[in-house]
């Protein structure tokens, strides 16, 4: 499949979306220490992971209308459907990015607004718990790429 400029998802192949996402999870982990940010960029690695696994899913089905209406637009509303949705509808992820994409959702990008400190909470832990989940999409989706016959590995 040839990328489409003009197209939300079909503008950039698999391998590109891939890459973006790892560019998000280095822009994550390197604003790890502001919360709100680092779970933004986690939350859109995944996004972006996830576009890379509808890309592949409209090259394998040849139904690329059909892949980009799969699970929405934006990296949310991905999420959003992950979360939401049955096994099927995460096929041919694994069943448990479901539970994943859920708790991505489900971490404040604002601390509670509390007192009380978390003794023990590592610092920043739910950035890092975040910026692990996305990583646990990206794995998952570049698992999904054919192997190059050309590549030496």
């Amino acid at each position: 499949m040839q990328p489409d400029p003009d197209h939300w998802l079909y503008r950039l192949d698999a391998a590109s979306w891939l890459r973006a996402a790892a560019s998000e999870l280095a822009a994550g982990e390197a604003n790890v220490s502001a919360r709100r940010t680092a779970i933004t960029h986690a939350r859109r690695a995944a996004g972006m992971a996830l576009n890379a696994a509808l890309v592949l899913h409209a090259e394998a089905t040849g139904d690329p209308q059909a892949a980009a209406q799969r699970w929405g637009r934006s990296y949310i509303d991905h999420l959003r459907a992950l979360a939401e949705g049955d096994e099927a509808a995460a096929a041919p992820l694994p069943p448990q990015l479901r539970g994943e994409a859920r708790a991505l959702l489900e971490i404040p990008v604002l601390p509670p607004a509390t007192s009380l400190v978390q003794l023990a909470a590592a610092p920043h832990a739910a950035a890092r718990g975040a910026l692990e989940i996305a990583r646990h999409f990206f794995q998952a989706c570049a698992a999904l790429q054919p192997s190059d016959p050309t590549d030496p590995e």
